[in-house]
């Protein structure tokens, strides 16, 4: 199978609301290499076009967020099926049966999808750091900002490549599989082992982080990331750059949490160190993450990352939620205001079956795995955890089975498009995940518990138990081994990760044990932590 990766040389669409005025494209035919490259405008566009890249339904969209990468982690069960209408293509995932005639060539396509990113970020690359400041409206600040995300997008779409097609750093065998690809064009690119792959990822991510640092740490930049209200819905808060002049900000620099800012590459780097088992230097960042703040004028101050609100979804009424997604919480997503109808949500998260027709349902496999059962006692915490409570929702027709509300798709089009729009990508949720299990890998078991607790009760909310008694999620004991310890936080991750695509890469660098059926529960193997790579890689 031949795989080509092509430049985009026509960007069609809008990228988000608040930057439709830096989008100023041709409205028809072919925009050029040369005509893209000669005003600021186009880099900008071309910057767009990448973002826009990435929420293709093989990528983002759909197969590396609720789709096939969460199939493979067993998030999702079809027990309740009984007829054969369901996405055979999931349920073969779920099997790792990555050969199957309806598998197969959307890995291929994920592979494919995920190189031509890599491709028109490094044509973007190639012209910017030899164009001139005079182009950009921002000057030399703005010239440095697109550069420095371009380098931010390369570095993450060859992240996920190689945790989808390489194995992690556990089971490294030093096998040369996935190329880093720094130059286009480059037609039959050598794969390269592991370790200098990820190397190569981190020098780009450094190289970014150092290119946006002098825009994102301005007045303006601290503004336009200072809360989940700014960075997803351009509410400038009180005291900051901007504050009742949003319409005077160029909106090429707002919306910076659909965008790889200085933070969202902080907290992308802090993952990549973690997976390259590079400890001390992950915790280093994500506590830098947790520490961010946007400082105004007259003592403003906003903690960037580290305060979370869960008051918007704590009601049982899904159709007037607007906040499914915890934007205080989410430090980078991606962008589709047109998700509902370019990955069909209404039938993967349908709110009622159809006569016989239950669609394609991705219900949680939430008994078998014991999503919601206390780690350390078993006690049913369902009503009892935010995450379930408000989280998930059982549709019509579907008894004892529940599905993402996060993907919840409201009647109200306008609260429908607010959600289901924003497509996550990183959580500060787990920039606490690697400090705790920093502290854990050292046997500093007390300070990894007051993390993980301080999670679960930030998501804890009262429930009645019977007997008119109400109660909380109670704090888990601190453990004394490290496993203890693990068992503990996968078990959290499970219910802070559902339908977001990040669980598998969870399991598969810990070699955590999963729930394969009754009497089996072990780690992967080989042919099931690592997609085959594609035939042919011509790009």
């Amino acid at each position: 199978m031949k795989i080509k990766i092509q430049i985009i040389l026509l960007i069609s669409g809008l990228f988000f609301g608040s930057c439709r005025d830096w989008l100023d494209l041709q409205p028809e035919g072919e925009a050029t290499s040369d005509e893209l490259f000669a005003t600021g405008d186009g880099y900008r566009s071309v910057l767009a076009g990448i973002y826009q890249a990435m929420t293709s339904k093989n990528l983002y969209g759909v197969e590396l967020q609720f789709g096939i990468v969460d199939c493979i982690s067993r998030q999702y069960t079809w027990d309740w099926q009984y007829s054969d209408d369901g996405k055979s293509m999931y349920r073969n995932a779920r099997s790792f049966d990555y050969y199957n005639v309806s598998l197969r060539p959307t890995i291929d396509a994920i592979w494919k999808d995920g190189f031509n990113v890599v491709a028109n970020a490094n044509n973007l690359l190639q012209n910017v750091e030899k164009a001139s400041p005079d182009l950009f409206a921002g000057g030399e600040t703005e010239r440095r900002l697109i550069m420095g995300e371009a380098y931010a997008c390369r570095a993450l779409m060859h992240f996920d490549i190689v945790r989808l097609f390489a194995p992690a750093l556990i089971h490294d065998d030093g096998e040369k599989r996935v190329p880093y690809v720094e130059e286009t064009p480059n037609i039959q690119p050598d794969g390269i082992a592991l370790k200098p792959f990820l190397d190569k990822v981190i020098r780009d991510l450094k190289t970014a982080r150092a290119l946006t640092v002098q825009f994102d740490t301005s007045a303006l930049g601290m503004s336009m990331s200072a809360t989940g209200k700014t960075r997803f819905e351009g509410i400038v808060e009180s005291g900051m750059e901007g504050f009742n002049k949003e319409n005077t900000i160029d909106g090429f620099y707002t919306g910076r949490g659909y965008r790889l800012s200085y933070y969202a590459i902080t907290a992308l780097l802090a993952r990549v160190y973690q997976y390259a088992g590079m400890y001390e230097e992950a915790f280093q960042m994500a506590d830098t993450v947790l520490k961010f703040k946007a400082k105004g004028v007259n003592g403003a101050s906003y903690d960037m990352f580290s305060t979370e609100q869960f008051w918007a979804i704590q009601n049982d009424d899904n159709e007037r939620k607007e906040d499914l997604k915890l934007t205080s919480n989410l430090i980078f997503a991606l962008y589709n205001e047109e998700a509902y109808n370019d990955y069909n949500l209404g039938d993967f998260f349908r709110k009622e079956a159809s006569g016989m027709t239950q669609g394609n349902w991705l219900a949680l496999d939430e008994r078998k795995q014991k999503i919601f059962l206390n780690p350390s006692d078993s006690y049913d915490e369902s009503q009892m955890d935010i995450r379930s409570r408000y989280l998930l929702f059982q549709p019509g027709g579907l008894w004892g089975y529940k599905i993402s509300a996060k993907w919840y798709c409201s009647d109200d089009t306008k609260i429908r498009r607010k959600n289901v729009q924003v497509l996550p990508v990183i959580r500060a949720t787990e920039m606490r995940y690697i400090m705790a299990e920093c502290y854990a890998r050292k046997g500093q078991f007390t300070q990894a518990y007051d993390i993980l607790n301080t999670v679960r009760r930030n998501r804890s909310t009262f429930a009645d138990v019977g007997g008119g008694v109400w109660a909380t999620m109670n704090d888990l004991p601190v453990a004394t081994d490290y496993a203890a310890f693990q068992r503990d936080l996968v078990r959290d991750a499970q219910r802070e990760w559902i339908s977001e695509g990040q669980l598998f890469y969870l399991y598969k660098r810990l070699g955590a044990k999963l729930f394969m059926q009754e009497g089996e529960e072990r780690e992967l193997s080989k042919s099931e932590y690592m997609f085959p790579l594609p035939d042919n890689q011509s790009m």
